[in-house]
């Protein structure tokens, strides 16, 4: 999660300052574009703070109350993140649109204000996506993207690439809506890009929402992490086959494991309670700190019959 960490510090850096700044830009020129950017670097800068909140309040440890740990956490607060990029970035800014569509006004003079704003924060908002794809390339290793977003249980790293892609598109987006607004006289082009932008962002926080409504439903480990369990237990000699296999994540590395196993037919009960921990002991030093013997659950099951 380090990589997901230092994405996150550095979106939170850049979008504090640029929330700053365009706030300004938008007052001085009067731009519904450049409020849709403020809005956009507002939500943003909270987004970051929360996921931080997540990603630390899911390493505490495990309790009474929480015997599996707080590992959700992670996926609780990246779908609060989901929502509020929806609710001010996205409806903030077409509500936005509307009030200048109805009521539209374009001030010309201060315009440079506007676009050296929006030329600094696509400068700052490039080095904030490359310090994401960077650690998304480690994260990722020799995987596709598209392998790593469907075997990805960690969404901070890709909630801070979408945010960043959607923040460089919604600049371009600005910059032509203020531009148009400048040359034809008619606000409406500026508030035409304040909707754009909004519509981008609602489209941006309904994948993110959708992917961690998954994971807080108890979306399945990773398949690797399903294959290496599978080796190690049909590996064991005293096994006959893995009847079924259940997983759980429980956060970005944490997974509850439930194995149905079929022992051989004449090992006797005390066998099969030391074949059972011993499998219990391989599946977690296979699985590397993902799990531990509170979520590795073996149970016996009936070798299924042929003639039926």
């Amino acid at each position: 999660m380090e990589e997901s960490r230092t994405a996150v510090v550095a979106a939170l850096l850049g979008n504090a300052s640029l929330a700053l700044l365009k706030g300004i830009a938008a007052a001085v020129t009067g731009s519904a574009a450049m409020l849709a950017e403020t809005f956009h670097s507002i939500a943003d800068t909270g987004n970051q703070v929360l996921l931080l909140v997540g990603m630390r309040w899911a390493r505490q440890p495990a309790n009474a109350t929480h015997p599996f740990g707080h590992g959700k956490n992670v996926y609780f607060w990246s779908f609060v993140v989901a929502m509020l990029l929806f609710t001010i970035g996205g409806a903030f800014s077409i509500w936005e649109a509307v009030r200048h569509w109805l009521h539209p006004g374009v001030r010309t003079t201060p315009a440079l204000w506007a676009y050296g704003v929006l030329v600094g924060s696509f400068v700052f908002e490039s080095i904030s996506l490359g310090v994401g794809v960077h650690g998304l390339r480690r994260a990722a290793g020799s995987r596709s993207l598209r392998e790593y977003w469907r075997e990805n249980r960690d969404p901070t790293l890709i909630t801070v690439l979408l945010e960043d892609s959607a923040a460089l598109v919604s600049l371009l987006i600005a910059a032509a809506g203020i531009w148009l607004a400048q040359v034809t006289g008619r606000g409406g082009w500026d508030a035409a890009a304040s909707a754009l932008i909004g519509t981008l962002l609602l489209v941006v926080a309904i994948v993110l929402a959708a992917e961690s409504h998954s994971l807080l439903l108890g979306e399945r480990a990773p398949a690797w992490v399903e294959r290496a369990i599978r080796e190690v237990v049909t590996a064991d000699p005293e096994v006959r086959g893995v009847a079924e296999l259940h997983t759980m994540s429980l956060g970005p590395r944490s997974v509850l494991v439930v194995i149905g196993v079929t022992f051989a037919r004449d090992l006797p009960a005390p066998g099969v309670a030391t074949a059972v921990e011993r499998l219990q002991q391989r599946v977690i030093e296979r699985l590397d700190g993902m799990t531990d013997r509170r979520r590795v659950v073996i149970e016996t099951a009936e070798e299924a019959d042929p003639a039926r």
